[in-house]
């Protein structure tokens, strides 16, 4: 099964090496593009990314308000980057940043039942926002005329088959025994595959706490209005595409909305398809090329795709490696205080 992934991801590089060849022939120019690069737009873009992040910290914190524990946002904004740098240190399908997320949170008072849900809860908000994102990437291509007829009814019978998949999941997951049972049987798979790997089986009994506790925390949400959970999420999601907006405004290039938004919703698609973790290597070479196939000046959309990146993912990482020490060295002194008095 790896040997199959990493043969995907190597294919996938190799198809993305051919598109980026025309684009090379331009790199010659990325000196100078670089060297004429507007530092206050460069400036404005990290102090987007910084909202944008924010705002992925706010929605975190208000997720986590219904639940016993307490945590400030100053300490959240500390927490994610930390969770993000591990996931990378310790490359293991996010297991790592659940774990790290969970020993973090704890010190706040919250248990690891609470941390995972609030996770699931994120991602589900998160990802909804970049659905619609890539959809409006879609509804641009298809106005402007670039996806054929059968195209269209294509992706509108994936878009019916997504919506019955989504409602038949909502109704399934109405009764929670019926998810446990489902549950426990996908549990009993995965464990016979485990022990074939030799590898540490998933008792049922946890299996059913963490359903028991996702929708306890689900019941306790449905006291709360929905729409402060949205309001972050889409800032989030916003934010960062108005990022690399200004990153490509910082090498002098004014990219139209339609083509920002299509091109971030592509570049979602191909990084995940990888399977590396943040779709390292993957992602930089898939924003060059589709934003040079959209137009951009090939030399542009390197030098703004390297941007973006450096600033939303290698920086958020650099901020996660130091904000952890620091978590890790308060949270001991604090454990020794209290221990003294």
């Amino acid at each position: 099964m790896v040997w199959l992934k990493r043969l995907f991801v190597l294919i996938l590089l190799a198809i993305l090496f051919y598109l980026f060849l025309p684009v090379a022939k331009e790199l010659r120019n990325l000196g100078g593009v670089i060297r004429e690069a507007s530092w206050a737009w460069l400036l404005a873009a990290v102090a987007i990314q910084f909202i944008s992040y924010t705002s992925l910290a706010y929605l975190n914190t208000l997720l986590l308000r219904p639940f016993p524990g307490n945590i400030g946002l100053w300490r959240m904004l500390a927490v994610l980057p930390a969770i993000a740098f591990i996931e990378v240190t310790i490359p293991s399908m996010g297991a790592s940043g659940v774990v790290l997320r969970a020993r973090l949170l704890g010190k706040s008072g919250y248990s690891a039942e609470t941390s995972t849900f609030t996770l699931a809860m994120e991602q589900i908000f998160i990802g909804t926002m970049l659905l619609v994102v890539s959809l409006l990437g879609l509804w641009y291509m298809v106005s402007i005329g670039e996806i054929r007829r059968f195209q269209i009814i294509l992706l509108e019978v994936i878009a019916v088959i997504l919506v019955l998949f989504g409602g038949w999941i909502i109704w399934f997951g109405r009764d929670r025994l019926q998810v446990i049972r489902l549950l426990l049987r996908l549990n009993e798979i995965a464990n016979r595959w485990r022990e074939k790997y030799r590898r540490q089986p998933v008792d049922d009994i946890s299996i059913v706490r963490r359903v028991e506790e996702f929708y306890r925390g689900l019941a306790q949400m449905r006291q709360l209005p929905i729409w402060p959970y949205w309001l972050p999420a889409f800032f989030r999601v916003s934010l960062d595409i108005a990022t690399l907006g200004a990153c490509f405004i910082a090498f002098h290039y004014i990219i139209p909305v339609g083509v920002l938004l299509t091109g971030y919703g592509l570049m979602l698609f191909v990084s995940g398809l990888a399977s590396i973790p943040g779709g390292l290597g993957i992602t930089e070479i898939s924003l060059s090329v589709i934003y040079a196939r959209l137009g951009a000046p090939g030399a542009v959309a390197v030098a703004a795709a390297l941007t973006y990146r450096l600033i939303s993912w290698w920086l958020v990482r650099f901020v996660g490696f130091v904000s952890w020490q620091i978590l890790e060295v308060r949270d001991a002194k604090n454990k020794s205080n209290s221990t003294t008095i």
